[in-house]
C-alpha cells in the first residue's frame, strides 16, 4: 500500500526523489568489466608465490632490516605521511592489552624462584627430621593443589605452577638430605635424583602439561654433569648423551615442539658449558670438564646430529622461544631458527675453548655447518636423502679417520682435523651450491654474519714478529665479501648487498670499541697488560679496506637503493622512520659513505694506519662516492657533510693538512661542478673549514707512522719539497672561484653562495698574512679584489632588476584589472586577502588602504653584496677583539658598519624598494646589530686577562645599536609599530650576548648582582648608568607608545606574555630601577588589558628588579630578612587573591595568581630559613586548602588535582622533616590544619557532588 502511495504521488512530469537522482548518478553508464566478480586463478597463485618466496620456514617471521615493506604493509608510512594499512595494534594498545597477562607471569615465575628459596632456608635453619617434614608437607600441598586446580581452565596455569614447585622442593629435598648424610654417597643421589625425573616425567604426562616435562629435561643434564664424581669425562659425556635422547624422545613422543627446541638449546649448551669451564662444585656435587679433545669432538658431532635431526621434524611446530621473541616485539622466529641459534651460543663456546688448534675448531664449524645447513635444506623442501645420503657418508668416513688421527698424522702430515675441515667443508659447500635456490637471502647474509664472527674468534693474529700480521685473516674474510657481492648482484639481494657493504667496516668497528671499552675498564683496575684480542698490521688493513671500498661500488651501483629501516616495527615511532627514509641516510650509498668514513676515524685514532694509507684510502673513498655522483648514481649532499667531517677529524686529530686541503678541494669541486647550484654554499663553506684549522697552528695529537719513502719524497731526495699548506690553501680557493663564479651569474639566489665564497677568499688572507710570503699575500688579495669587482658588476644588478620586474608587473596588474579592496565578488582577488593576512602578522607592516602597497607588501630587495660586506667587517671585527683589541676599533668599525648601514637603505629606497625584514628590523640593521652583539661577547671571552669590570666596550655597543635603532626610524610611516620593534631589538640582543658571555664563563656581570659605583669610573660606573639611562628611556618611550595606540583606538599589539617578557628581559639587564619601572608598567597594562598572564611575569619581574636594588642600596639591604619577608607576605596575599576570584567571578585570573602565590610563598619561605621546620608542610596545606576549594567552586579538575598534589606534598615534607623532631603543639597545629582542609573539601565535595560528576 505504501508503496502504491510513493508511485502515485510522482506522477507527470515530476522529477524522482533526491536520493534515487543521486543513486542514478552514481551508477555506471555501460557494462563494466571490473565490476564483474569473476575470480581469476592467476592473481593467486602470484600473490601466493610472492609469499611463499619471502616466507621462510625455517626462520620464521624476524624482524629484517634490510626487507622493504611494500606500500601496503601494515604500519608503512607514506611519502606524504599517511598510514594507509595501520597494523592490529600498535606497541602501546600491545603493552595495555598484554600488561596484565604478563604480570601474571611473572608473579608465576616469582612465586617459582621463592618457593625455591624457600625451600633451601628450610634445609640451612632446620635440622634433618623436622626439615624433612616441612619440605614434605611443602610438596604435598603443591602436588594436592595441582591435582584440584589444572583440570579447571581457569586455574590450570596456577596449578601447574605449583606443581613445578613441588617438583623443585622434592629435587631440593633430595640434595638436603646428602648435605645432612641420609644419602650417603654421591652415586646414591644420583640414583634419587633420576628416579625423582622419571617422577617429574610421570607427573608432566599425567597433566599433559610440557613445562612440568621440562624441569626433568634439565634436572636429568644436570645429573649428566655430576656424573664425572663416579665415572670421569667419560661418564660426564655418557650421561649427556643419554640425557639428549631421553629429552628427544620425550618430545618425539609427546610431539612437543616445547621440549625439542628446549631440548637442542640445553644440550648444545651444557657441552659448552662442560668445554669452557674448569672443575667446580654444586653443593655436595662436583662438575668436571670435559678435556678430551676427541671425545668432546664426537660428543658434539652426535648430539649436533641429533638436535639437527629434530630441529627438522619439529620445524613448523609451536614452541615457548618462539613466544618468547612475539611477546618482545621481535618477530616470531620458525622452531628451527631460534632452538638452533640457541644451541649454537652452546657450541661456538666448546668452539671457542679450543680456538688455539685451528684446525681442531675449524672441524667442529665445519660439522655443524653441515648439519644444520642440511636440516635448513630439508625444512626448505630439498629431499632429506638427497641432503643426507652425502653428508652421512662423509661424516662416518671422516669419523673412522679421526678415530684413527695418528695414522692420518703421520701418513699427510696434517692432522686429522684439519683434513676434516678441508674434505666436510668442501662436500657441505657443495650440497648448498646445488641446492642454493632453496636458500632465502636471509639465511645467506646471518650465515655470512656468522661466518666473520667465527673466523674473527678462530683465525690467529699478531704483529709480524709473532704473527702474520692478520694478513690471513683478512684474507679470509676478504673471499668471504667478494662472494657475498656475487651472489648479491647474482640474487639481486638487498640484504647480501647490506652485508657486503656494512660488515667490512662494521666489524672492525665494533671490535675496536669493545677492546678499548675492556682495556679502559682494566687499566681503571690497575691492570695493564692487555694487549687487544685482534692485533692488525696498516699494509693488509689498508688492503683489506681498499677491497672493501671496491666491492662497496660495485655492488652500489647495482642495488645503491635499497634501505635500511629500523623503526618500522612500531607505527608510534613510524613518523621518524620515514623522515629517516625519505632523507635517504640509511640507503646503501649512504650508509657506504658514513660507516667507513667512522670506522676509518676510529682506527686512525688507535695507530690503525700509517699517514700514506690514511690518505690513499681516504682518497680511494672519496673518490668513489664522486664517481657515484657523476654518473648520477645518488645525491651530493650527504658525500659533502661526510667528507667534510671526516677530513675535518682527521686534520685536527692527526694533521694532514696538505693533504686534506687537497683530497677537499678535489672532492667538492667535482660535486660542485657536475653538481646543482646548492652544493655551492655548503661546499665553499666546508673547504673553510680546514684552513680556519690551519690557521690555529694546532699541533696533532695523534701522529701517524709516516713511510720512509715518503719522507725522502718530502725533504727533497726525489721530487722537491712539497709546497706549504698556505699554497695548498690558496690554490684550492682558486679553484673554487673558478667553478662559483660562471655558474653563479645564472642563479637566482647569490647570498648563501656568495657568503661562502668571500669567506673563503677571507680566511685564505689570512692564513697569507700571517704566512709571512710577499706573493702569497699579493695573490690572494687580488683574488679577494677580482672576485668582489665581479660579484658587485654581476650580482647585485641582476637581483635589483629581478626585484623591480616584479613589483611593477603587481602594478600594471592592478591597472589593467582595476582590483580594489571591496567591489563585486567577480572583481575579488584572493591576493589581497592574503596580503592583509600577511600585514596582519608582520610586526613591522602597518594597515593600508593604498592597494598598491598592500599587493607589494612582500616585494622586497636583498642586497647581497651590502650584506656581505656587513658580514665579513664584522666577522674581522669579532676576530680583532677576540684578539684583545680596544674599544676606538670598535668605535671606528661600528661607525663605518652604520654608514654602510644608511647608504644601504638610501639606494632602496632611491629604487623604491623595501628590505628584507628579520624579526621585524631591516635585514642589514638586524645583521649589524648582531654582530655588534657577538662582537662584545667575544672581546671578553676570548682574550686571557679580559676583565668583567671593564666595560666600556658594552657602552660604545649600547650607543651604537641606539645609533642603529634611530636610523631604523627614519622614513618609517608606521612610526609607533617600529619604535616597539627598536625597543625590542635594543634589549634583547644584548641580554642574549649577556647570557651568552656568562655561560661562557661568566665573562659579563651575571644579572641582579651589579653594583653600579663598585669599581673604576670610566670603564664601570659610566657603561652602567649609560645603559641604565637607554633602558629607562625605552620604558618610558614603550609607555607613551601604548598610551598613544589607546588613544588612537589600535590593538596594542602584544599579548600578556610579550608584555611580561619585555619587562623580564629589562630587568635582567638593569640594575634596579629600570627594572622596577619595567614591571610596574608591565602590571599596570596587564590589567589594564586584562592580560593575567603580563601580570603573571610582571610580579615575580618586580621582586627580581628589588633584589637587584638591595644587592647595591645599603639601607635596603641592612634589614635582615627583608626581602624574604617581602616574598612571603606577597605570596600571601597573591593567594588571598585567588581565593577573591571565585565571589568576584574572575576565574581568568585564578590560575595565574595560584602559580605566583605558590612561587612566592615557597621561595620566601626558602629564603627565610624554613626548609627543616613546621612552617613549609603548613603552608602547603594551607595552599592546598585554597587551591581545592577553589578548584571544586569553579569546577576545575585542574586546580583540584592541584590542591591533591599540595597536599601529598604536604605530607611527604612532614615524613622527612620529621626526623628532626616537631614539638607537640607543631604536631597538633597540623594535624588541626590538615584536618580542617580535609573537613572543608570533603563538605563542599559532597555539596557539589552532581557538579563534579558532569565536570
Amino acid at each position: 500500500m505504501q508503496y502504491m502511495l510513493c508511485c502515485g504521488a510522482m506522477t507527470g512530469d515530476e522529477a524522482p526523489d533526491k536520493i534515487i537522482r543521486e543513486r542514478e548518478f552514481k551508477l555506471p553508464s555501460g557494462i563494466k568489466i571490473d565490476s564483474l566478480d569473476v575470480s581469476t586463478a592467476e592473481k593467486p597463485e602470484e600473490s601466493s608465490s610472492i609469499g611463499a618466496e619471502k616466507m621462510d620456514e625455517a626462520i620464521g617471521e624476524v624482524f629484517d632490516p634490510f626487507t622493504e615493506s611494500g606500500d601496503g604493509a601494515p604500519g608503512t608510512v607514506g611519502e606524504d605521511g599517511s598510514v594507509s594499512s595501520p597494523p592490529e595494534r600498535d606497541l602501546v594498545s600491545q603493552i595495555s592489552i598484554e600488561g596484565e597477562e604478563r604480570v601474571n607471569w611473572v608473579i608465576m615465575v616469582s612465586m617459582i624462584v621463592l618457593y625455591s628459596a624457600i625451600s633451601i632456608q628450610i634445609g640451612r635453619v632446620f635440622d634433618s627430621v623436622v626439615g624433612t617434614l616441612l619440605l614434605i608437607c611443602l610438596a604435598g600441598v603443591g602436588f594436592g593443589l595441582g591435582e584440584i586446580w589444572v583440570p579447571r581452565k581457569r586455574m590450570s596455569l596456577l596449578g601447574v605452577t605449583w606443581v613445578i614447585i613441588s617438583m623443585k622442593v622434592v629435587y631440593g629435598l633430595a640434595i638436603e638430605l646428602r648435605q645432612w648424610g641420609v644419602i650417603d654417597d654421591d652415586l646414591s643421589l644420583g640414583v634419587v635424583l633420576i628416579f625423582l625425573v622419571g617422577v617429574n616425567i610421570f607427573v608432566a604426562y599425567r597433566h599433559n602439561h610440557d613445562a612440568i616435562a621440562a624441569q626433568s629435561t634439565l634436572v636429568l643434564l644436570a645429573v649428566g654433569s655430576t656424573a664425572g664424581t663416579e665415572f670421569g669425562e667419560v661418564g660426564v659425556a655418557g650421561m649427556i648423551l643419554v640425557a639428549t635422547v631421553v629429552v628427544h624422545s620425550i618430545a618425539l613422543n609427546r610431539s612437543s615442539g616445547n621440549l625439542a627446541s628446549l631440548g637442542i638449546a640445553s644440550s648444545n649448551l651444557w657441552i659448552g658449558m662442560h668445554a669452557v669451564t674448569s672443575r667446580f662444585s654444586v653443593g655436595p656435587l662436583e662438575v668436571l670438564p670435559i678435556e678430551g679433545s676427541l671425545l668432546l669432538f664426537l660428543l658434539l658431532m652426535a648430539v649436533t646430529a641429533m638436535n639437527a635431526f629434530m630441529a627438522t621434524k619439529f620445524a613448523r611446530e609451536e614452541n615457548w622461544f618462539s613466544k618468547g621473541f612475539e611477546t618482545l616485539g621481535l618477530g616470531k622466529p620458525g622452531l628451527w631458527g631460534v632452538s638452533i641459534s640457541l644451541g649454537m651460543i652452546g657450541a661456538l663456546m666448546a668452539v671457542a675453548s679450543n680456538r688455539d688448534d685451528l684446525g681442531y675448531a675449524l672441524g667442529m664449524v665445519t660439522f655443524l655447518g653441515g648439519a644444520f645447513g642440511g636440516s635448513y635444506l630439508v625444512v626448505r623442501g630439498v629431499g632429506a636423502r638427497r641432503v643426507y645420503f652425502p653428508l652421512v657418508v662423509t661424516a662416518s668416513l671422516l669419523t673412522i679417520m679421526l678415530v684413527n688421527g695418528n695414522s692420518v698424522d703421520e701418513f699427510l702430515g696434517v692432522s686429522a682435523y684439519q683434513v676434516f675441515t678441508l674434505v666436510g667443508s668442501s662436500v657441505t659447500i657443495a650440497i648448498i651450491l646445488r641446492d642454493q635456490n632453496s636458500v632465502t637471502d636471509r639465511v645467506l647474509w646471518i650465515g655470512s654474519v656468522a661466518i666473520l664472527a667465527i673466523l674473527v674468534l678462530l683465525v690467529p693474529t699478531g704483529t709480524k714478529e709473532d704473527g702474520d700480521g692478520g694478513a690471513v685473516l683478512l684474507g679470509m674474510l676478504a673471499l668471504l665479501h667478494i662472494g657475498t657481492a656475487t651472489l648479491a648482484i647474482r640474487r639481486s639481494s638487498p640484504s647480501l648487498s647490506g652485508v657486503t657493504v656494512l660488515l667490512p667496516w662494521a666489524w672492525l668497528l665494533v671490535e675496536k670499541l669493545v677492546e678499548e671499552t675492556v682495556r679502559t675498564v682494566m687499566l681503571a683496575n690497575d691492570i695493564s697488560d692487555f694487549n687487544g684480542w685482534i692485533e692488525l698490521e696498516t699494509t693488509p688493513l689498508a688492503i683489506y679496506l681498499g677491497m672493501a671500498s671496491v666491492l662497496l661500488f660495485i655492488v652500489n651501483s647495482r642495488m645503491g637503493e635499497s634501505g635500511v629501516n629500523l623503526a618500522s616495527g612500531f607505527l608510534g615511532i613510524t613518523e621518524i622512520s620515514a623522515t629517516i627514509r625519505d632523507s635517504g641516510m640509511l640507503n646503501l650509498w649512504s650508509i657506504g659513505l658514513w660507516l667507513p668514513m667512522l670506522t676509518i676515524i676510529l682506527l686512525a685514532q688507535f695507530g690503525g694506519f700509517t699517514t700514506f694509507s690514511l690518505v690513499a684510502l681516504l682518497a680511494l673513498l672519496s673518490g668513489l662516492h664522486v664517481s657515484s655522483l657523476i654518473l648520477g648514481l645518488r645525491d651530493g649532499e650527504g658525500i659533502v657533510w661526510a667528507l667534510a667531517l671526516t677530513f675535518l677529524v682527521v686534520q685536527w686529530r692527526h694533521g694532514l693538512d696538505e693533504a686534506v686541503i687537497v683530497l677537499m678541494c678535489i672532492s667538492l669541486s667535482l660535486i660542485m661542478h657536475y653538481g646543482e647550484d646548492r652544493f655551492f654554499t655548503l661546499g665553499m663553506g666546508m673547504m673553510s673549514i680546514p684552513m680556519l684549522v690551519l690557521s690555529t697552528d694546532r699541533v696533532s695529537s695523534v701522529e701517524l707512522v709516516t713511510p720512509d719513502w715518503f719522507n725522502r719524497l718530502e725533504t727533497g731526495s726525489i721530487f722537491g719539497s712539497l709546497p706549504e699548506a698556505e699554497v695548498f690553501a690558496l690554490l684550492s680557493s682558486i679553484v673554487m672561484l673558478a667553478i662559483f663564479l660562471p655558474r653563479a651569474e645564472g642563479m637566482d639566489s647569490i647570498l648563501k653562495p656568495a657568503s661562502s665564497a668571500l669567506i673563503l677568499i677571507v680566511i685564505t688572507n689570512v692564513l697569507s698574512m700571517d704566512s709571512g710570503s710577499l706573493f702569497l699575500q699579493v695573490a690572494s688579495g687580488a683574488v679577494f679584489a677580482a672576485a668582489s669587482i665581479w660579484l658587485i658588476s654581476r650580482g647585485e644588478i641582476r637581483s635589483e632588476l629581478r626585484t623591480i620586474a616584479k613589483r611593477d608587473s603587481i602594478v600594471g596588474m592592478i591597472a589593467d584589472n582595476g582590483i580594489s579592496r571591496g567591489g563585486s565578488l567577480t572583481s575579488y582577488n584572493p591576493k589581497v586577502a592574503e596580503m592583509e593576512e600577511l600585514r596582519r602578522e608582520k610586526r613591522e607592516f602597518s594597515e593600508t588602504d593604498d592597494v598598491m602597497e598592500l599587493l607589494t607588501s612582500e616585494v622586497t630587495h636583498t642586497p647581497v653584496v651590502g650584506l656581505v660586506i656587513l658580514g665579513i667587517v664584522l666577522a674581522g671585527i669579532t676576530l680583532s677583539s677576540a684578539m684583545g683589541s680596544g674599544p676606538l676599533i670598535l668605535i671606528f668599525s661600528g661607525f663605518f658598519c652604520c654608514i654602510i648601514v644608511f647608504l644601504i637603505r638610501n639606494r632602496t629606497r632611491g629604487l623604491e624598494l623595501e628590505l628584507p625584514h628579520f624579526l621585524g628590523m631591516e635585514m642589514p640593521i638586524a645583521l649589524t646589530i648582531s654582530g655588534l652583539c657577538i662582537i662584545l661577547v667575544s672581546g671578553h671571552v676570548f682574550p686571557p686577562g679580559s676583565s668583567p669590570y671593564e666595560l666600556l666596550d658594552m657602552a660604545v655597543v649600547s650607543v651604537l645599536v641606539m645609533v642603529l635603532l634611530m636610523v631604523s626610524l627614519l622614513h618609517q610611516s608606521n612610526l609607533l609599530d617600529r619604535i616597539s620593534i627598536a625597543i625590542d631589538w635594543f634589549v634583547l640582543p644584548l641580554l642574549l650576548a649577556r647570557i651568552v658571555a656568562i655561560a661562557l664563563g661568566g665573562a659579563l656581570p651575571a644579572p641582579m648582582t651589579v653594583d653600579p659605583f663598585s669599581h673604576e669610573l670610566l670603564d664601570w660606573t659610566v657603561p652602567w648608568l649609560i645603559l641604565e639611562s637607554i633602558l629607562i628611556l625605552c620604558v618610558l618611550v614603550g609607555f607613551w607608545v601604548d598610551e598613544k595606540k589607546e588613544d588612537m583606538g589600535r590593538d596594542y599589539g602584544s599579548n600578556g606574555v610579550g608584555i611580561g617578557s619585555r619587562s623580564l628581559a629589562i630587568t635582567m639587564m638593569s640594575f634596579g630601577p629600570a627594572g622596577f619601572l619595567a614591571a610596574s608598567s608591565a602590571a599596570f597594562r596587564s590589567i589594564r588589558t586584562a592580560q593575567p598572564s603580563g601580570l603573571g611575569i610582571a610580579m615575580p619581574v618586580g621582586v627580581l628588579a628589588c633584589f637587584s636594588l638591595i644587592h647595591w642600596n645599603g639601607g635596603l639591604s641592612a634589614t635582615t630578612g627583608f626581602l624574604g619577608w617581602l616574598v612571603l607576605f606577597l605570596g600571601i596575599g597573591v593567594m588571598v587573591a585567588c581565593a577573591l576570584t571565585v565571589p568576584l567571578n574572575m576565574e581568568k585570573w585564578t590560575v595565574t595568581l595560584a602559580i605566583d602565590g605558590h612561587l612566592f610563598i615557597i621561595s620566601g619561605a626558602i629564603m627565610l630559613g624554613m626548609v627543616d621546620s613546621f612552617e613549609i608542610p603548613l603552608l602547603l596545606i594551607l595552599m592546598s586548602t585554597t587551591i581545592w576549594v577553589v578548584g571544586i567552586l569553579q569546577l576545575r579538575k585542574s586546580l583540584r588535582v592541584w590542591g591533591l598534589a599540595d597536599l601529598i606534598a604536604a605530607i611527604l615534607c612532614s615524613f622527612i622533616f620529621a626526623t628532626k623532631g616537631f614539638g607537640q603543639y607543631e604536631i597538633l597545629v597540623g594535624m588541626a590544619a590538615l584536618a580542617l582542609e580535609l573537613g572543608i573539601i570533603a563538605w563542599l565535595g559532597l555539596s557539589n557532588q552532581d557538579e563534579l560528576r558532569r565536570d
